[in-house]
């Protein structure tokens, strides 16, 4: 369980986020939805620890206090946020990269760990790749370079299955995905769900929401919140937008 109190978010000592008391429980899907420069992309950010944007108030996952923590820190405890914007990273083999933050989580887990050779990984990877329809020649690739919108989303969703957070920030993760990639992150985001994960999303695409139904939708306006409802008020905002909020 993620616990928001009065928890307010700046940059360079400009408030973004105000006061956002807010709790997201396991097994349930929350959409976070409002104008653009409302404070959700920041508030995703915070909670994920980005130095850049400093938080205060109360922040705790599964009754720790997180907020003094680290972004490493927060990834091994189980967090996982997927940018809106994915940098390409030259130099950074995706076979490589993926077999290191796999290996870190081993040793979490087990101190003892010498961790997984690249043989053995990439057969280890193999079954978790094909579900998510990877082709086995992007593990050579440098990590991110010239992939496509798609490509760069099926990667990220590759790092959940193969981490298994426990609360996972997707921002945006739809943006430029055709249908038959938007079926997949459907599909992913319900399997998450039922396996009792914790899934915050920040989306504009209502077909999206369609598929999947969130648990609870969340309106922010002005770094607030604006409005918390159930699926129906997903509608209400298809209708008439946010200007009956």
């Amino acid at each position: 369980m993620l616990t928001l109190e009065h928890l307010s978010v700046t940059i360079d000592e400009k408030p973004i986020v105000s006061d956002i008391s807010l709790t997201f429980s396991p097994g349930k899907i929350y959409c976070l939805l409002g104008h653009n420069g409302s404070g959700k992309s920041s508030l995703a950010f915070a909670l994920m620890g980005h130095p850049r944007y400093q938080a205060s108030g109360f922040l705790t996952k599964d009754g720790k206090d997180i907020l003094s923590m680290s972004v490493n820190e927060r990834a091994l405890a189980g967090m996982f946020l997927s940018f809106q914007n994915i940098p390409e990273i030259p130099g950074v083999r995706v076979l490589e990269y993926l077999r290191t933050i796999y290996n870190i989580r081993l040793k979490q887990k087990d101190p003892s760990s010498k961790g997984i050779s690249s043989f053995l990984f990439r057969r280890y990877i193999a079954p978790m790749r094909e579900a998510l329809g990877v082709d086995e020649k992007f593990l050579d690739r440098d990590l991110y370079v010239g992939f496509s919108g798609g490509e760069k989303r099926k990667l990220e969703l590759l790092q959940i299955r193969l981490l298994d957070p426990d609360c996972i920030l997707l921002d945006e993760i739809d943006s430029g995905l055709d249908i038959g990639a938007v079926k997949l992150l459907s599909e992913e985001i319900i399997r998450l769900r039922k396996e009792g994960k914790t899934v915050i999303m920040i989306t504009h695409n209502f077909h999206l929401l369609d598929t999947i139904e969130p648990d609870a939708v969340i309106v922010m306006s002005a770094g607030k919140i604006l409005r918390e409802w159930g699926h129906d008020l997903v509608e209400q905002i298809r209708s008439n937008w946010f200007d009956s909020l």
